[in-house]
């Protein structure tokens, strides 16, 4: 999947071996810039200084693809089955098209292995997410309360 946006040419193609440290470099960068407001600073700083960021991206490689624009890695989405594990792109060009373009790429591929009904789940506070998700046709099915962490979980679903 590839098309040209604005002057960019930007391609999505599955994750490799040799993207993980460019995948945990923009996890790391989006954590530290978008996630704050809602993880608090100490949250955030433990997450990306413990190294457990980097090992969520590892552990979801093998599930992940890339969005590429200009040969670099701009934006990662990993799912598996019919579940949106974590959709990342890069601050610098968050609000330009990249993040709805890999959206709609997974959910092609969701639909293409059979299922016809996607979910995710996300923070509460994360509230830019929650109205791009809602933007591009995802609606919220429930919230509920993470008793271990104190964070409330919004459960998102869309139809194919």
């Amino acid at each position: 999947c590839s098309r040209k946006q604005e002057g960019y040419m930007e391609n999505i193609r599955k994750a490799q071996a040799s993207d993980l440290a460019s995948i945990q470099e923009l996890a790391r960068d989006t954590i530290n810039a978008c996630y704050r407001s809602f993880l608090g600073d100490e949250g955030v700083d433990w997450f990306i200084n413990s190294g457990e960021s980097e090992k969520e991206v590892e552990k979801q490689l093998s599930n992940c693809v890339v969005l590429e624009s200009n040969n670099q890695i701009q934006g990662y989405c990993a799912f598996e089955n019919d579940f949106v594990h974590i959709l990342m792109v890069s601050p610098n060009i968050q609000r330009s098209g990249f993040g709805a373009a890999l959206l709609k790429h997974v959910e092609n591929e969701m639909s293409t292995l059979g299922h016809q009904h996607y979910r995710l789940e996300i923070f509460k506070g994360n509230e830019q997410a929650i109205q791009f998700y809602l933007k591009n046709g995802w609606s919220i099915d429930r919230e509920e309360t993470d008793e271990e962490f104190g964070f409330v979980r919004v459960y998102l679903s869309k139809n194919a």
